[in-house]
């Protein structure tokens, strides 16, 4: 063997470990943001439910109104009746 061909072998082998580690901060780099897909889509189905599915709406000034006009008339015809 020529003394040439162990330099180039050594040469080709840094080469190769550099691509090696390139490659493998891409697909670390590539897990990183499969993860953040998956973590934005699950977040915007999250978002895209139907309110229904959210839970029960408060009650709204309709039902406030309502419920206090009732409690007025109830008291007011309880002392009317009583005194």
């Amino acid at each position: 063997m020529y003394r040439d061909d162990d330099v180039a072998r050594g040469a080709r082998a840094d080469a190769l470990i550099t691509e090696i580690a390139d490659l493998e901060r891409q697909k670390v780099t590539r897990a990183e943001q499969d993860q953040r897909l998956e973590a934005a889509r699950l977040e915007l189905a999250t978002l895209q439910a139907p309110p229904e599915a959210a839970g029960p709406r408060p009650p709204g000034i309709f039902v406030h109104v309502a419920v206090f006009a009732a409690a007025a008339v109830t008291t007011f015809a309880g002392y009317t009746l009583l005194f």
